[in-house]
């Protein structure tokens, strides 16, 4: 399997049964998809050729929201959260996902501590966004 397929099938575990889109958006409410950050860029490599990369990615979901005081925009972004958590019992838990041969030394790094609103449709259809990188060394 490609890096990209073992990043969706990783994520998806998360979902517990709904399914994870891949760079395909349909804005409907509790819709998830994963999408990459184009290339799979070295950070660094050292004098024996070992490289340190990162795979960069956005976890994007909708959720309808409300323009009153109820609780549903709060609860929206308890969703969110829970991934961030996910990811940080994934990282405690060396649970990582492949990304190929000769990798290894991987960690997880939310790019940012929750979830953004990211646009409202006409309908109060929420947009959120939260950024991942997975960096790990190559051989």
């Amino acid at each position: 399997m490609s890096k990209h397929k073992n990043m969706q099938t990783w994520v998806q575990t998360f979902l517990d049964g709904n399914y994870l889109y891949f760079e395909s958006v349909d804005a409907y409410p509790q819709v998830r998809t994963m999408i990459p950050e184009y290339g799979d860029y070295k950070i660094f490599e050292d004098v024996l050729g070992n490289k340190k990369k990162g795979y960069t990615f956005a976890f994007v979901g909708y959720e309808q929201i409300d323009t009153g005081t109820s609780d549903v925009n709060s609860d929206n972004m308890d969703k969110f959260e829970l991934f961030s958590e996910w990811l940080e019992t994934q990282q405690d838990n060396k649970n990582f996902p492949d990304l190929g041969d000769n990798t290894y030394k991987y960690e997880i790094i939310p790019l940012q501590n929750m979830a953004n609103l990211s646009g409202v449709d006409e309908n109060g259809l929420a947009k959120y966004m939260f950024g991942v990188r997975i960096e790990y060394w190559e051989k």
